[in-house]
């Protein structure tokens, strides 16, 4: 049995996905927690207390605990963080003396969790794990509007170069930590995200006319949907642009779920975009979605639309086709393997031409059949926490 210390200090994995801090990762560190307390592990998620009534234990299943400590910072913006990792680590320290618990891993999500995960591994003495979950100079590199700073940067790297392993969840994620950091490839532990299918799975037609009902997508229009928060890095411009080229007799809608990014500017400037002519009327900014509602906007869409400029892995594009969408997207990320060899998954797009956009996200939409049958379990099977469970137990064991 392994005891594991998951740090995710500047994000609460009970976090709302899609809101300022939470995405992705917060589903990344649940599912995964979860799954390695069902096979025995025992596994404390610490993030930090920013509400002074908060429980510091929280029970979240079997083996898994979500712990609060309280470091005396109280809410504190995610950008004025690092200086105050030390205290954060020290928090930590107290609690876990107090628990009298002692851990064989810490396991740290994202650049600043690192930082404090890297002051744990000299006070425990213990291995100490990386996910970045995205990458600082990536997203510079190919995001116009991103600004991520040298400190990030710089940190990425020294904590990489110095850290016992690295976990990436795609293999375009691997080999740009092979490449930036000047790794072993041994280096990079490469363990795709999961899907819980129990909460991600296709309706049958009658589902699909009452998810549209229940989502207000009511008709016999199509409806394209993105998922994630308004920021640069996701291309929801060229979503607009594309969509803005799509015949009006498709009756189509585009349907954006997600919170407002920290750029003002730029929420404002895509919703001035989205009353541009050919898309007034037809573009709804649905909000942070809870993720349990989540699967009634997959099955009611007729396309998942992924734009971004750069993804790590692209749990969207995961959960739609799971629940029998396809989706039109970007080569990043994982969406190489899961649509570069199965064309009735949806389709890769090339380059950022909108009308080539346009014509593939026609051509989707317009096939009108959800994606069932065995070779959707198969296209999935890779996908789930309890293989990415055993993905973790094996990279530790090699360590």
């Amino acid at each position: 049995m392994m005891q594991l210390a998951v740090l995710s200090i500047h994000s609460s994995p009970l976090g709302r996905a899609g809101g300022k801090d939470t995405g992705g990762m917060s589903t990344y560190l649940r599912g995964l927690s979860l799954a390695l307390g069902q096979r025995g592990h025992r596994v404390d998620l610490f993030t930090r207390r920013v509400d002074p009534g908060a429980e510091t234990v929280c029970r979240l299943g079997p083996n898994v605990r979500l712990i609060c400590p309280d470091d005396g910072l109280g809410e504190l913006d995610k950008n004025l963080l690092y200086p105050h990792c030390p205290e954060v680590a020290e928090s930590i320290v107290r609690f876990s003396k107090s628990d009298r618990c002692q851990y064989d891993y810490i396991f740290s999500h994202y650049w600043l969790s690192g930082v404090a995960g890297r002051i744990l591994k000299e006070r425990w003495h213990i291995p100490h794990l990386i996910m970045f979950h995205t990458l600082g100079r990536a997203k510079n590199e190919t995001s116009p509007g991103e600004n991520e700073s040298a400190l990030r940067l710089q940190t990425e790297a020294d904590l990489a170069r110095n850290c016992d392993l690295l976990v990436a969840s795609a293999g375009g994620e691997k080999e740009r930590m092979v490449e930036y950091f000047d790794l072993r490839p041994e280096k990079v532990a490469l363990i795709p995200c999961g899907i819980d299918r129990n909460l991600f799975y296709p309706y049958d037609r009658q589902g699909r006319l009452a998810a549209k009902k229940q989502t207000g997508l009511l008709g016999d229009g199509k409806t394209i949907l993105a998922v994630g928060r308004i920021e640069a890095v996701k291309g929801f411009y060229l979503l607009l642009d594309a969509a803005a080229l799509l015949p009006a007799q498709d009756n189509f809608a585009v349907v954006i779920a997600g919170g407002e990014g920290r750029n003002k500017a730029l929420n404002a400037a895509l919703k001035e975009k989205a009353r541009q002519p050919g898309l007034d009327g037809k573009v709804r900014f649905a909000g942070i979605i809870e993720h349990e509602r989540l699967p009634l906007y997959y099955n009611a869409a007729d396309a998942v639309a992924i734009t971004s400029h750069y993804e790590s892995f692209g749990l969207a594009a995961l959960e739609a086709l799971a629940c029998g969408t396809p989706v039109v997207a970007s080569p990043v990320g994982v969406l190489p393997e899961l649509l570069g060899h199965n064309s009735a998954f949806g389709a890769l797009v090339e380059g950022r031409d909108p009308a080539r956009w346009a014509a593939a996200m026609r051509r989707v939409y317009r096939a009108g059949k959800p994606i069932t049958g065995a070779a959707l379990e198969a296209g999935l099977a890779p996908y789930s926490w309890p293989e990415a469970a055993k993905g973790l137990e094996s990279a530790l064991q090699a360590l």
